[in-house]
């Protein structure tokens, strides 16, 4: 039975194991540091969940409460469970828990990222048209295009323009990168 936990300061322990995950999930350009880790789990807005199915570790969930969406700004899957479903399990468990939700992907340009879309969409994701560019992790990289998702419907201008200054602003804050 798939399961979450939110992970916070006061439980801390599973922490390891997600750490390890995101390393080897996300290229660099992709991450924070390991003190930016740390520091965001003391963010009232910022929540990570740690999922299992009887007892193994299956992946992760980091995301940001923005008003009424969640944005999803890291998720993760066990390599070893990769093409079990497990990640269609995990989003939808999560979309069904918090009702609304805000990710990016990189833009449809291949084959990988043509399946990325259509997996997200037969999750319940529906594209958005905003222009949109993700800050850089690092000083030394610029900004990054992507896309922006929502469930269980796209999202209005406002809705986008709150996202993205709370992105821009609190996500992003260099003291937590």
């Amino acid at each position: 039975m798939l399961r979450s936990i939110r992970i916070t300061r006061e439980n801390i322990n599973e922490n390891e194991v997600i750490n390890q995950l995101y390393d080897d999930a996300f290229p660099l350009y992709e991450q924070r540091s390991n003190q930016g880790r740390k520091l965001i789990l003391r963010h009232d807005d910022y929540y990570l969940y740690y999922f299992t199915d009887n007892d193994k570790f299956v992946g992760f969930i980091g995301c940001w409460k923005i008003k009424d969406y969640f944005y999803i700004e890291h998720l993760a899957i066990s390599g070893s469970l990769r093409g079990q479903g497990y990640g269609q399990k995990v989003l939808k468990q999560f979309c069904n828990e918090v009702g609304q939700v805000i990710l990016e992907i990189d833009p449809v340009i291949d084959e990988v990222s043509r399946k990325r879309l259509s997996f997200y969409q037969h999750c319940g994701f529906q594209q958005n048209e905003y222009t949109h560019a993700h800050p850089s992790y690092y000083p030394e990289n610029k900004p990054h295009e992507l896309e922006v998702l929502s469930y269980p419907q796209a999202i209005d201008k406002e809705t986008y323009q709150r996202f993205n200054q709370m992105l821009q602003t609190v996500v992003m804050e260099k003291t937590l990168l």
